[in-house]
């Protein structure tokens, strides 16, 4: 399901149901019509309702940040499951995710990039026919197939006895503002006129809700007719309507102070959601003084507040013509320079303070912030190559660990382009790189990176020169690693650990001490657990969480090359459990499938192929595998695969991977972090129940089949997820075919 914004859904009851007749005739729906008239919200709710009645997927594709209409369709990718990580061609990831999947696409915003997304909806509606695909925009895609409907504003018009749809909203947001806010009988024809002269436009009947805490419905309708000749109700041309909402602003914004007009204009630099520290950094002010503006602003419905995530908001008309006023004023130039320096301060910090306690807020902090860092990144590879390519080093935590190392991808190779760099600052940026591209598999690129940082060291000062030779040995190891040079990478690894130590900085030895233990694993040496032993008694120290999830893997790791297994697969889930919050894909991965081999050599199972299944697709999902980690690891994968085939027959093993493929990242986690076999002890009842999810079945369905109340099945449920440690109905579904279906 798509999210939903919290205010009240009002009106737009038949254009639903028109909707939803209309999407079961045809593949491509685009609504269409002015900024303001409530397209977005529209195609959320229809996408939603849609999602109920037919169990489809739903996406949600916002283009309004994309300026660039060749990143149309990665824009697209990104919005799929962990499409940020995928290193293909964006089309054919989203091909190969949607191909065997009933979906509904929304692309939202498309008019100001309509060719590239016209030309990629017409390829998609080709290549997935069971991919439905509903569109908003200021003008047609003009694409075959395509089913129009026009917008059109808020009816004005009383209906069913009771106040014009226009005029529901008005009150809906004036009461969201003011809860005593009420109308007097005699003020309903006056907030019917006011509607009337708004042209029943959603934001601009918000826009002018948001008075009603200071003016009388009566004077706010007297000024906007005495200031507004074209507010008028006759013209349903686009033109005419989009003259009307320019009016609507232009009137806001002649209201708003001098400081909520410059905070405005400030906020429209911001790509997508912001929070307040990083509002009043833009503005230039403190917090105390930028919040009091800033809820002014809230207040005329000028800037959305998602109270929850404490992040604001402003549509894209908003934010078009506050940037308009920044422009006319001579002030645009500023405020995007303190925009980039605002985020290059919060990327330094996450790099200078990455281990410690903090990770899961700088990991989730950045992911929040990703459409400011890039614009940020844009903004610095225009004007200032050092900059760039620092900014970008300094983010190599959201690049290696928050799970974007596609993206890291793609900046290192166009920001290490640019003319100009120093070798300070090229030289970090080049490590950053390659690490990257041995997370992804491309060892010649990874390679090359690294011989060009070897050569820059010696022109680096002294001190820059030390910490960028730990990082340049621990990459050189993990590549080595990676490529089955098992000697080299642990003289590597051993060297950047020594010099790490040598220069005070314990926790930069880290890294290299768990992929030592795994180096020494690979090489059958003694010992082979303390390197990743000490990395883990030091991150417990510090407080830190991704290199203890890391090393518990490692020695788990060891402890299954021993023959220890329950000792491994304890590790293992503890490992699994450290992950919750940081959420780094590579490490779930690795977990995932030393999970399965634990499986498999204790006796192979049907759990096992599930957990191989969901490895695999977590594998795709980022494209990589555990090929990446090396030979040895790639051979102990196939061998554990070729015991599963073995024992359940190549039929079943391919029918309960499939369920394993099936399950989103927190279920195959949930389900990987259950016990081997779940002692459940499910009633007879309770067994019939999960057979029903297991199939398929919703609630009510698994009640007339049973003759039971709807209620007593809710009661079975939740009782199945509390004795399994479950959080989804998918989960009982796969632990039902591991466990309980019979296997040939």
């Amino acid at each position: 399901m798509i999210r939903e914004p919290r205010s009240e859904f009002v009106g737009r009851r038949r254009e639903l149901d028109a909707l939803a007749g209309a999407l079961e005739r045809t593949r491509l729906i685009t609504l269409t019509g002015v900024g303001g008239v409530g397209k977005t919200r529209l195609a959320v709710r229809l996408a939603n309702a849609h999602a109920r009645r037919t169990s489809t997927n739903v996406y949600f594709v916002g283009l309004d940040a994309v300026t660039d209409p060749r990143r149309v369709v990665a824009a697209i990718a990104q919005s799929l499951p962990f499409g940020d990580l995928s290193a293909r061609e964006p089309i054919e990831f989203i091909v190969d995710v949607l191909s065997d999947e009933t979906a509904l696409l929304v692309l939202d915003n498309c008019e100001h990039v309509i060719d590239a997304a016209a030309s990629v909806v017409d390829e998609l509606l080709d290549a997935l026919p069971q991919v439905r695909i509903v569109a908003t925009s200021r003008r047609r895609l003009d694409v075959d197939g395509e089913q129009v409907f026009p917008v059109p504003p808020l009816e004005t018009e009383p209906a069913d006895g009771g106040p014009a749809e226009a005029v529901e909203l008005l009150l809906a947001r004036a009461r969201a503002a003011d809860a005593g806010f009420a109308l007097a009988p005699a003020e309903y024809a006056t907030a019917a006129q006011l509607c009337l002269a708004l042209d029943g436009l959603p934001l601009a009947i918000e826009l002018a809700a948001g008075r009603l805490r200071t003016l009388s419905v009566p004077d706010l309708a007297r000024r906007l007719s005495q200031r507004f000749t074209l507010l008028r109700s006759g013209s349903r041309a686009p033109v005419s309507r989009q003259r009307t909402l320019r009016a609507v602003v232009d009137w806001s914004y002649e209201l708003c102070t001098p400081p909520e007009r410059a905070l405005w204009a400030a906020l429209s630099v911001f790509a997508g959601p912001f929070d307040l520290p990083a509002a009043a950094a833009v503005a230039g002010a403190d917090e105390a003084a930028t919040v009091e503006i800033l809820e002014q602003l809230i207040d005329q419905s000028l800037v959305e507040a998602d109270r929850d995530s404490g992040r604001f908001h402003l549509l894209e008309t908003i934010r078009g013509y506050g940037r308009d006023r920044a422009e006319e004023a001579g002030k645009q130039h500023d405020l995007v320079r303190r925009h980039l320096e605002y985020y290059r301060g919060l990327a330094r910090l996450a790099r200078t303070h990455w281990y410690g306690p903090a990770q899961r807020r700088i990991l989730a902090g950045q992911r929040a912030d990703r459409a400011e860092l890039d614009a940020a990144l844009r903004t610095a590879a225009a004007t200032d190559t050092d900059i760039a390519l620092e900014l970008f080093a300094d983010l190599r935590y959201h690049w290696a660990v928050g799970g974007f190392l596609s993206e890291g991808r793609r900046w290192a190779r166009r920001l290490l382009r640019l003319p100009g760099a120093s070798a300070t600052h090229r030289t970090p940026a080049l490590l950053v790189a390659a690490w990257i591209c041995v997370l992804q598999g491309a060892l010649a690129e990874a390679r090359g990176h690294l011989d060009e940082a070897r050569a820059l060291l010696p022109s680096l000062p002294a001190a820059e020169q030390e910490r960028c030779e730990v990082e340049l040995r621990r990459w050189s190891g993990t590549r080595a690693l990676f490529a089955g040079e098992g000697d080299l990478a642990r003289e590597e690894l051993s060297r950047s650990i020594r010099l790490a130590r040598s220069l005070g900085h314990p926790e930069e030895a880290l890294l290299a001490q768990f992929q030592l233990t795994v180096a020494l694993v690979q090489g059958e040496l003694p010992d082979t657990v303390e390197p990743a032993r000490d990395a883990h008694r030091v991150a417990i120290e510090i407080g830190e969480r991704w290199i203890r999830s890391l090393s518990l893997w490692a020695i788990g790791l060891a402890l299954y090359a021993a023959g220890d297994l329950d000792d491994a697969e304890r590790h293992a889930r503890d490992a699994l459990a450290l992950e919750e919050g940081i959420d780094d894909p590579v490490g779930d991965c690795l977990v995932l499938e030393l999970l399965g081999w634990i499986d498999a050599a204790r006796s192979p199972t049907e759990r096992t192929a599930v957990l191989l299944g969901a490895a695999r697709s977590w594998w795709r999902r980022i494209d990589s595998g555990i090929a990446v980690h090396g030979p040895q690891m790639l051979a102990q994968h196939d061998r554990c695969v070729a015991v599963v085939r073995q024992r359940l027959g190549e039929e079943a093993f391919q029918r309960l991977s499939a369920v394993g493929e099936r399950l989103s990242p927190a279920e195959a986690a949930a389900f990987a972090g259950a016990p081997g076999r779940p002692a459940a002890g499910l009633s007879a009842r309770e067994s019939e129940v999960a057979a029903g999810v297991h199939e398929g079945l919703s609630n009510r369905e698994i009640a007339e089949r049973l003759v039971l109340s709807v209620r007593t099945v809710d009661t079975h449920v939740q009782r199945i997820l509390a004795k399994l440690g479950f959080t989804s109905r998918a989960q009982i579904a796969a632990w039902y075919r591991s466990t309980l279906v019979s296997v040939p």
